[in-house]
Order: structure tokens, then sequence, then C-alpha cells
């Protein structure tokens, strides 16, 4: 592991760093601006929420044409009526890649089409362009200097895995984090005397990662991972972190970790699930602060946190019940418009919470919530109105995408957007974390399909025709509308482009002129057969 020398500050502020990453709490621009580079990777969750962030939220976690009753046959309860026994991996699963060769960090993928309307394939190539243009990784800038963000990161390649595309960026994002594991999951203070820290639940997040993009996990960039986190659980069941300052372990990585020993086929203990079943309060909602005492106060139930843990609960069994509480206490919260809150600073209807909410939805069957999570996610997808470099991606919420479509020409992708769409694009593809793979994959993501716009022209004073128009249009209107901005069809490839105008009378004045001319032709033969 690198060593690297930090001041307790920094290492404050990188727990805070790890915790919006896998919370979706906001970024935390607002917080120290003093971090030194390995500070972003202090800790997956922290115990105490972000409040001084805005709302920038991060990003976990979605497949193409989203359509949540593939997934999810029953609308009032979870798909599980009665305990289910834990899951096997299934038979067909790809073989995990034994070593930690950066070189197969993926799986082999095929090439895809260059274009596309379908929402979930445009938004894997707006993460897919990201990560390229950011060196295979997104970064958090604090005092004009960027950090690496690996929570961040791990959850486009979750959303990238889930879409089914962008598998070559997808291996070299994943490659980059199992180069910088160290980094990540644990903390090097540069003394041999004292034990390296470790976060649990960043180890819990890179040990999904890396059963998704079918990666050894017991050989992730020389780390095992299964029992790295194994080690962290107490007696109690409780994934804890090992640290001289804090145990920043919560709600989240305490998910992570069921959802990723499962998919590793490592057994998950019953006081491991029996603990996350503790945090559930009386209203249904689970806490995001763990307590060995459990949750007696529905003030302190998360939705983002909820959604965390059904799916977790979901995965490994034994608990429809709860996990059906859980989904109860979601649908309440749901907007009409399919919108979710979470808590504190993010408590506004967003991208982040829908997606995750949109995930336990279609974990626990329930396809209307789950249809209408993914109707507000694509109500906020850009599309062919702004510039390609945003095209595909999800805004966080109504008031960021409305001031995108305002910038227009001048609007560029934020951390915001690389957050909120990687958060979404779970729910979208309508694929849980339990059910994230690889496995299919295309190599390369495509692009929006957007029709040409045919240039107006002006004539000038010397009769040169002046161009007035050249923008581009297609699927995607930029108006805000309740219908996802990418799921209209694009013009057919050789079509041409509509100009506003009604196409109706040049229609019926051709199709008078060319009777005419018929008629001509028929009457001049007539004439030069009687000659």
């Amino acid at each position: 592991m690198p060593t690297t020398l930090i001041r307790p500050g920094a290492r404050a502020l990188g727990a805070l760093l790890v915790s919006a990453a896998l919370v979706g709490a906001p970024s935390v621009a607002s917080a120290d601006p003093t971090p030194e580079p390995s500070a972003t990777a202090t800790a997956t969750a922290t115990a105490t929420p972000t409040t001084t962030e805005e709302p920038s939220p991060t990003a976990t976690t979605e497949e193409p044409t989203p359509t949540a009753s593939a997934t999810a046959t029953a609308d009032p309860s979870p798909t599980a009526t009665a305990d289910p026994t834990p899951s096997e991996p299934a038979a067909d699963a790809q073989p995990f890649v034994r070593g930690g060769d950066a070189r197969a960090y993926g799986v082999a993928a095929a090439a895809g089409p260059a274009t596309s309307s379908d929402p979930v394939l445009v938004g894997a190539d707006y993460l897919e362009e990201q990560l390229r243009a950011g060196g295979h990784h997104f970064s958090v800038e604090f005092g004009g200097v960027a950090y690496p963000d690996y929570g961040v990161t791990a959850d486009a390649v979750l959303a990238l895995a889930a879409a089914g595309t962008g598998q070559d960026e997808a291996t070299l994002a994943t490659a980059f984090l199992a180069d910088n594991v160290g980094s990540y999951a644990s903390y090097d203070d540069g003394d041999p005397t004292t034990v390296d820290d470790i976060y649990a639940g960043s180890v819990a997040k890179l040990l999904t990662v890396a059963t998704a993009q079918g990666v050894d996990p017991t050989a992730f960039g020389g780390w095992d991972l299964v029992a790295t986190l194994q080690d962290r659980e107490n007696p109690q069941g409780r994934f804890v972190d090992q640290t001289t300052w804090a145990d920043y372990s919560n709600t989240f990585g305490q998910s992570f970790a069921l959802l990723g020993l499962q998919r590793a086929g490592a057994p998950v203990s019953a006081n491991a699930r029996a603990y996350l079943l503790a945090q559930q309060c009386p209203g249904g909602g689970f806490a995001l602060e763990m307590s060995d005492a459990g949750c007696s106060d529905d003030a302190n139930a998360d939705p983002d946190a909820t959604a965390m843990a059904v799916q977790a609960l979901l995965a490994v069994g034994g608990a429809a019940t709860e996990a059906g509480a859980g989904l109860d206490y979601l649908a309440a919260l749901q907007n009409s418009d399919g919108a979710v809150g979470g808590a504190g600073p993010t408590a506004s209807p967003n991208a982040n919470s829908t997606g995750l909410a949109g995930q336990a939805f279609l974990a626990g069957g329930r396809t209307a919530q789950a249809r209408a999570a993914q109707q507000y996610l694509g109500s906020l997808q850009y599309g062919c109105d702004l510039p390609a470099a945003l095209r595909g991606g999800i805004a966080y919420d109504r008031a960021a995408y409305d001031a995108q479509v305002t910038a227009g020409d001048a609007a560029a992708p934020s951390d915001q957007d690389r957050r909120s769409t990687s958060q979404a694009l779970l729910a979208l593809a309508g694929v849980p974390l339990g059910a994230v793979t690889a496995s299919g994959s295309a190599a390369e993501a495509p692009a929006l399909a957007c029709a040409t716009r045919t240039p107006t022209s002006t004539p000038t004073s010397t009769g040169t025709p002046t161009s007035t128009g050249g923008a581009t249009t297609g699927a995607g209107s930029g108006t805000g509308s309740t219908v996802a901005p990418v799921v209209a069809a694009a013009a057919p490839a050789g079509a041409l482009a509509q100009t506003g105008a009604s196409p109706l009378l040049p229609v019926l004045v051709g199709l008078v002129l060319l009777a005419a001319g018929a008629l001509a032709v028929y009457a001049s033969r007539r004439r030069g057969a009687h000659a």
C-alpha cells in the first residue's frame, strides 16, 4: 500500500468524500479545501450526513429499454412472499477471471451500434465518454486540485454493466480501481508500528464491482476482498472499519457487504443479516447511522439507506416481510411523477434517491412504482438540443436540468451530472444491484441519434445565402417534459429533417403538378397516334 502522510482534518474529509460516494449524498465542494491526494479514499461511508454540501449527488447504479415488468411481476408486495433461500450463482454465470491482471478486469465484449435512441444505451455513452475524458476515472476538485473519486467511479462501472454496454471503458475503470484499491479501501499512515486503516464499506463496494465485472474478488489488485471483508465483521454482525480515528461504517456499507458476499458465493452470517434488520425503524424505513440498539425512531429513517437495505435483504433472503415494509415506506414517499427525495440536504426529489428507490422497487417486484421512477429519471435526461458532450446524461433534479437547458450551447458536463447519471442508470436499466453483471455487454456504448436540421438561409444584399440554422434536432427537446427526452425515435438514416413547417401544402402542390404532367404526357401520346 502507498505510504502517504495525511493530516487528521484531511482524513475526516476523506471519510466524508467516500461517504458521499456510497450514500448518494451531494458532493463535498464546501468541505475543507486542502486535502492530500489520498484523502479521498479514507472511507466508504461516514457516520455524519453531508449537511454542508450542495446537492450534487453521487452515483451508484441501470439496462436497455426501461421495462420494470421484466424484473417485477407483482405490484403491491415484494416478489418474495416467503423467506427465500439465499440464491446460488447462476449455472451459466461467467466465471471469475483469476489473478490480478489489469488486462482482464472485464468481459469479452462485442461491437455494438454506433447510435441509438435507447435512453439506457445513450446514458451509458455519456458515462463512458466522461470516464474516458477523466483518464478512466472520475475526480472531485478541491482548491483547484483534482483528486480521484473512487466511489463514483465504482458506481459508473456498475451502471455500465447494468446497461450492457461500454465494457471497453468499464474494464479500464475497473483496472484503475484495482490499481488504487489501497488508496480507496485503506489508509497507510507511514508508521510501521501501527496497523493500516481498512474501510469496510469501500471493500464491500469493490467486492460488488469485482463480481459484477466477472473479476476474481480474491485477487483484486492484490487484495482478497472476500477475506478482508469477512475480517471486518464483529461478533454482533456489523462490518466495522479498522481505524484509529472513528468507525464510519453505516447501513450503506452493511448492505454492500451482504450484497458483495452473496454475489461472490461467500457465506452471509445470520448475525450480519440480523444487524442490518435491526436498523429498520418502526415505520419500515432504515436508519443510515447504525447502532447496536437498532432504530426506534422513524425520524432517523433514511430513504437512500432503506433502498440499499431492501436490495441487500432480498438478495440474501429470509426477510421478505421486513423488505416489504421498507418498500411500503419508499412507495409512500414517491411523488405522483415518480420522484423520490432523500434525507437532510437531499430531501427534495432528485435522480439519485429516485434511482436507488427504483432499484429497490425492481428487486421487490413493485412494477408500478419502478416504472414511475423510470419515467421521472427519463424526464431529466439531456437530449439533442444540448451539446454532444451532455447528451444521454441525467440531471440531478429539475432545477439542474433547466439550468443546463438555459445555458444552451454553453452547457457542459458537471460533477453533479456524472454522479446523478451513475446513480440513476441502474434503475433506468431495470437492474437491481444483486443482479448487475457485465456478461454479454457490448464494447462501446452508442451515441444519441440526432437528426441534423437543414440550415435555413436568408439572402444577403449580395445575394449570398446566409445560414440562420444548423442546430440539431431529434430525441430530446430540452423542455423538461415528463417524457424521457431520448425515448422518442430519431429520424431514419437518410430522411429529411423536419424544419418546423407543415409539409402538407408542398405535398399537395406536388401531387397536382404530377397529375398535370401525367395528363400532358397522355395527351401528347394520343396526338402522336393520330398524326
